[in-house]
């Protein structure tokens, strides 16, 4: 029999080995949804079809046909009091690393085919602006099909309300939480089929910064030399080929004068970022800490504390050729000092280390660094605990990962020269953003920051695609859990596609901006901490020492997460 529910924003529709197992145990019965939001915000939740047969589901008032063959056609239609804009996407499945698939990608498209036993999730979002009337308002989905040429018929109907509240949450943008999501930008042109830094792959670019800034994004990523990361070691993966490798936005040449500097493409992805609103900080990668890790790729520079990678094209002999004199890697960083302090952003710049692990090498290039270049600051994100005491007033941003924080949160807390940003990556195992972890992991991120008094989150995976990130999302698994690269996905036309863990993320840093209102107006968060935040000792979050489980640690479950936000909307509003 054909059926359909409804479920929350955070429900995350899972097929595979036990075909429909969570459908049937959580929301085969819900016909109807109660939706609470405030102003300048958007009201979100899923319907969930089921089919009997296969068949194609529109969702923009459009009769397309099957190439399948002859096949039923249905159509979702949504309605509500007010006015208000509703917007319908499909939602992808993804496969997980365990074999199951699990929804994640909104689809910008109109119609899906639908295959017999497969649900098809359809994520509905509201729009609420900052000018919308406060009150309850009642809305309807309804379902038709027809065959063919018949006449089309309504044959099922879901109720919905929504109780906006006369609370208007800031912009993101203008949000104190200090996001920093990496952007791999040679990877977009890659997916893309784009050159590097062309017009074109500016303009998509526009399109990935502007998701970003949606998300209150402070942080421009500048890549100033050659693969800083090794491709994450891509090489290693045979397997499935994939290239990940991101290189330098300036690009040199050595003339009969001595080297020039391009760094017109850079300036380019500032200004870009800047017109968003992302402003707060220029992270620079490629001058420290650089991955080596195999032979081969330890660097061309003997002579210099990292093994950079400057690449060069010289008029002499028109051929590219890597720097390999230490001197000329110091008049290059001299220069992109001094380029930054002529364009009025050093203030804003901030050199960037990636997991140091070797102490004294990383001590070696900072007092280089220092020494080339003084108005630089540095920024690292450590997964080495001892840093926190080798470096107590180098680091002007400190960035620990999840389990350091949790072994060194006094010292944390008193550490203030500049920011106090937090991590996952590919460990721990919970919380996390991966394709497995539950939606509300990715909303409780901006919850727990708040409760940790952090300024913000920072996590390397915007678009970190695998080749084929559509059709096989999972890349050096178990190292790498699926999901661990991307929160959006690359389309066909050049946009950007977005996740529910992208949507999950970004009601997390709604309620951090409310958490925020309600601080100042000095209101209790315990009561409020406490939907969320089952254990309020900071250590536990180490799990390896801890051995806690996900559910001892904070909530699972997505509904606790709206009743927070519920709680502070009365909180505000009283």
């Amino acid at each position: 029999m054909f059926t359909a529910a409804l479920a929350n924003e955070g429900y995350k529709q899972v097929f595979g080995h036990d075909r429909m197992v969570d459908f049937y145990n959580t929301i085969k019965d819900n016909t109807s949804i109660s939706l609470t939001c405030g102003k300048n915000s958007e009201a979100s939740f899923q319907i969930v079809v089921f089919p009997d047969c296969d068949g194609v589901l529109s969702v923009d008032g459009t009769s397309p046909f099957s190439y399948y063959g002859d096949v039923p056609n249905f159509r979702i239609k949504a309605e509500i009091e007010g006015g208000f804009e509703i917007k319908l996407s499909p939602v992808d499945y993804v496969c997980d690393d365990g074999g199951l698939y699990k929804a994640d990608i909104i689809l910008p498209t109109g119609s899906v085919l639908l295959k017999k036993d497969i649900t098809q999730p359809v994520y509905i979002e509201i729009p609420v602006g900052k000018d919308a009337a406060a009150g309850t308002y009642s809305g309807k989905i309804k379902l038709y099909r027809h065959s063919r040429f018949d006449n089309e018929e309504k044959f099922m109907e879901f109720t919905f309300t929504l109780d906006i509240k006369d609370v208007t949450i800031p912009d993101l943008k203008d949000s104190s939480f200090h996001l920093d999501l990496w952007q791999h930008n040679c990877n977009i042109a890659r997916k893309h089929e784009v050159d590097y830094w062309s017009d074109r792959h500016f303009e998509i670019l526009d399109g990935y910064v502007k998701s970003l800034a949606d998300l209150g994004q402070k942080a421009v990523t500048v890549i100033a030399s050659e693969i800083p990361w090794s491709g994450q070691h891509c090489y290693r993966t045979p397997s499935y080929p994939s290239d990940l490798f991101e290189y330098s936005m300036i690009r040199s040449r050595k003339t009969a004068s001595g080297f020039t500097y391009d760094y017109s493409a850079m300036q380019k992805y500032i200004d870009l970022c800047f017109k968003h609103g992302i402003d707060a900080e220029i992270e620079v990668f490629g001058l420290m800490n650089i991955w080596i890790g195999d032979e081969g790729f330890d660097g061309p520079v003997t002579d210099f504390p990292d093994s950079i990678r400057l690449r060069y094209f010289d008029e002499a002999d028109n051929c590219y050729k890597y720097m390999h004199d230490s001197a000329d890697i110091e008049n290059y960083i001299k220069s992109l000092e001094e380029y930054f302090i002529k364009t009025g952003l050093i203030d804003k710049v901030l050199v960037a280390a990636d997991e140091p692990a070797d102490a004294e090498k990383y001590r070696k290039s900072l007092s280089k660094i220092k020494e080339i270049a003084p108005s630089f600051k540095f920024k690292a994100a450590l997964n080495h605990a001892e840093f926190l005491d080798e470096f107590p007033d180098e680091i002007t941003d400190i960035v620990p990962i999840l389990p350091c924080v949790a072994r060194q949160w006094d010292k944390l807390k008193a550490h203030r020269i500049g920011r106090t940003l937090w991590y996952v990556c590919c460990s721990p195992a919970y919380p996390n953003t991966f394709i497995g972890s539950a939606l509300s992991e990715a909303r409780l991120i901006p919850i727990l920051t708040h409760f940790m008094g952090f300024d913000g989150f920072l996590r390397w995976n915007y678009t970190v695609w695998p080749e084929n990130p559509r059709e096989r999302i999972s890349y050096k698994a178990p190292n790498w859990s699926a999901g661990d690269t991307n929160f959006v996905y690359p389309s066909r036309s050049g946009e950007v596609l977005l996740s529910l863990r992208y949507k999950a993320l970004k009601c997390g840093l709604e309620d951090y901006a409310l958490l925020e209102m309600a601080k100042e107006k000095g209101i209790d968060l315990d009561e409020i901490y406490d939907k969320v935040i089952k254990s309020k000792e900071i250590s536990d979050f180490d799990i390896a020492a801890s051995l806690k489980k996900p559910e001892e640690l904070f909530s699972i479950d997505y509904n606790d997460y709206e009743e927070m936000r519920k709680l502070i909307f009365d909180a505000l509003e009283g």
